[in-house]
């Protein structure tokens, strides 16, 4: 059985783990694993959390990339979860697809290149990279 013993931390320590987070649903703990350079945590059974990555030819997105599209001055948010590109409350499996619902022309989706269009920060990653620059 695992045991837990609370630790005492500063601000400047707590901000640093919350402005690693990649969203509210990740637990601190994650975020301060990748901070330390440690592997993602293990549940009971001994397999990693989280979920599968999406992968397209040599291109692999963790589970837990943030997706960031900018369109007309607006920025649209979503996440990969479980190999799916999720934007709301719905999951795709391409990058077009996931642009088309993010961004919609009175109540049309826009037919978008989602590979020209996303943006993506995956766990590893301190900067956002344009999805179409990872193929090269």
């Amino acid at each position: 059985m695992t045991s837990f013993r609370k630790i005492e931390i500063d601000f400047d320590v707590h901000r640093a783990i919350e402005n690693e987070r990649q969203g509210f649903e990740e637990s601190e703990n994650d975020a301060l694993r990748r901070l330390l350079g440690l592997p993602p945590s293990t549940n009971s059974t001994g397999t990693r959390r989280g979920g599968a990555p999406w992968v397209s030819g040599n291109i692999e997105l963790p589970h837990g990339t943030a997706l960031r599209l900018t369109y007309n001055g607006m920025v649209y948010e979503g996440r990969i979860e479980n190999g799916k590109w999720v934007v709301g409350d719905e999951s795709f499996t391409t990058p077009s697809g996931a642009a088309g619902v993010a961004v919609t022309k009175k109540g049309t989706r826009a037919m978008l290149n989602g590979w020209e269009t996303w943006q993506v920060k995956r766990p590893s990653d301190a900067e956002w990279t344009r999805l179409n620059d990872l193929r090269k």
